[in-house]
């Protein structure tokens, strides 16, 4: 009798069990026919992260109040995936059979390089309340790709003929922004100060915390101006200064005599010090081969080392980097321009290796930090056009934190060359003002006929107003003058309306 009442309890059990998942693996299929739409579409990067909402109705009716169903998300991109930490979630209770289960969230993820041919997918599960596993419905791809126009943004000048940015800001060797910035640094003006009759012990003490302070000449020159006694100073200390306008010391020997000794240094048959530090600077700076430039500015920092010599292999490391493929090598660089750049800072904070550092962090893609950065950087000089140069950047890292119409201000307040122009087409076209865009696209293209980003960028206008005739133009113009955006044009969800026209699929074929 036992024996019975066991077997005929399992036969019971099994069948609720069977009935049950009969129930749930209907109810997966009856939810195939959700909708499920994505805010925007196609999704695109704003700053540093890809933001969306995404609504999913399903049909009336289907879910009970045993059933618990999810909708989770995944971004698919360069064999990785992302996966979100938030779900949808529908709680069969909530839905009564007269009402629509219908629900929306937010979505966010760090947009990370390679995510612009990658997609959007979807899958569901279903299982009974309470219950920890359930049954896992089929994935779906939601959207494809995501627009990625702010990556357009440049960072520094073309080299006309390689079409690879030169980047990086070097000290000049001459000019008052760059009094101070060498071996001798502020030597000659401590001496004339302190043996100058005029100024008491404790004034001339005040000078001397503004000289072995941070900034460039014109940014002590404006704290000299709040200092006692400045007239002075003025009109008897600095003029004394022997460099006050011409920055390093004049060569001492021929512009070919400096050429031969430099070879030789090169090639470790003679010390840096065969050679002055004018003469040394003065071949490091015209020497046009990258890597001999880094090799005479090493040997440089070793004989005279000062901000300028620092600073300037930094640049030059930064520049060797930019033209390095393997990413090893190209992270050691990196790493060798940033402690270039933190060397000259350690002798006084100035805005040349200020303004490298921040360049560096906005190569790593970190926008914010660089925005911050960069103003901090500006503020150590009173120089109009070195503070335009730190507008241009200003306006490069607000436009990839998503901050448009900042960036519009800041570079138009930057100096116009043909990046700086192109950015701030840029920044205007990403607000939807296309007269200015258009506008400064074009003043970028006049400058530099052999660049193909101006016309890029008026082909992405021509996009957005629906003028086919135009975007075939510009395109063709931008891929002939600069190739590797052929490779971009193709995936560029700008002219995702366009792919597949024969007029499109023929121009970027030839």
């Amino acid at each position: 009798m036992i024996v019975s009442y066991i077997f005929n309890f399992s036969k019971v059990f099994f069948f609720m069990l069977l009935l049950s998942s009969c129930s749930l693996q209907q109810f997966m299929k009856k939810a195939e026919n959700q909708k499920i739409l994505v805010s925007p579409n196609p999704l695109e990067r704003f700053g540093d992260s890809v933001r969306f909402e995404l609504l999913a109705e399903l049909p009336r009716q289907i879910i009970t109040k045993n059933i618990t169903y999810k909708l989770i998300p995944e971004f698919h991109f360069d064999r990785k995936i992302y996966n979100f930490e938030n779900a949808i979630v529908f709680e069969g209770a909530d839905y009564p059979p007269s009402n629509q289960p219908i629900k929306k969230l937010a979505f966010a993820m760090p947009y990370i390089e390679g995510m612009e041919t990658g997609q959007l997918e979807i899958y569901s599960l279903g299982y009974w309340k309470d219950r920890e596993k359930g049954k896992r419905g089929s994935s779906s791809a939601i959207t494809q790709g995501i627009l990625n126009t702010p990556s357009l943004t440049q960072f520094g000048r073309f080299y006309q003929e390689e079409g690879i940015p030169e980047l990086g800001l070097y000290v000049p060797s001459s000019g008052r922004e760059a009094i101070g910035m060498y071996h001798a640094g502020w030597s000659e003006f401590r001496s004339l100060l302190m043996s100058y009759s005029l100024l008491s012990f404790s004034e001339k003490g005040e000078y001397m915390r503004v000289v072995e302070g941070k900034g460039d000449f014109t940014y002590k020159e404006r704290l000299f101006q709040e200092l006692p006694q400045y007239t002075l100073v003025r009109r008897d200390v600095l003029p004394g200064v022997s460099q006050l306008e011409k920055g390093i010391s004049p060569i001492r020997q021929t512009p070919m005599e400096i050429s031969i000794m430099a070879n030789h240094i090169l090639k470790g048959n003679a010390f840096p010090q065969v050679l002055t530090e004018p003469d040394l600077a003065y071949a490091a700076v015209n020497e046009p081969r990258l890597k001999e430039k880094n090799a005479l500015f090493l040997a440089m920092v070793k004989a005279y080392p000062s901000v300028f010599s620092w600073n300037n292999l930094g640049v030059t490391y930064l520049n060797l980097a930019n033209r390095t493929i393997d990413r090893k090598s190209k992270l050691n660089l990196l790493s060798q321009a940033q402690q270039a750049f933190t060397e000259a800072n350690s002798l006084f904070e100035n805005p040349f290796a200020s303004y490298n550092l921040a360049l560096l962090t906005l190569m790593r893609g970190d926008g914010l930090e660089a925005y911050s950065a960069f103003f901090i950087s500006m503020s150590l000089s009173q120089h109009e056009p070195l503070r335009k140069l730190h507008q241009a950047k200003l306006g490069a890292s607000a436009i990839l934190n998503g901050d448009y119409r900042l960036a519009a201000i800041h570079l138009d307040q930057s100096q116009r060359n043909e990046i700086t122009l192109f950015n701030r087409g840029l920044a205007y076209f990403l607000v939807g003002d296309y007269f200015n865009a258009t506008v400064s696209f074009e003043e970028s293209a006049l400058i530099n006929l052999t660049n193909g980003y101006p016309f890029y960028g008026l082909a992405l206008i021509a996009a957005r107003s629906g003028e086919e005739s135009k975007l075939i133009e510009n395109i063709e113009k931008a891929i002939t003058r600069t190739p590797h955006l052929r490779t971009r044009v193709a995936y560029d969800l700008e002219f995702a309306d366009y792919h597949q026209t024969d007029s499109f699929l023929e121009v970027i074929r030839k």
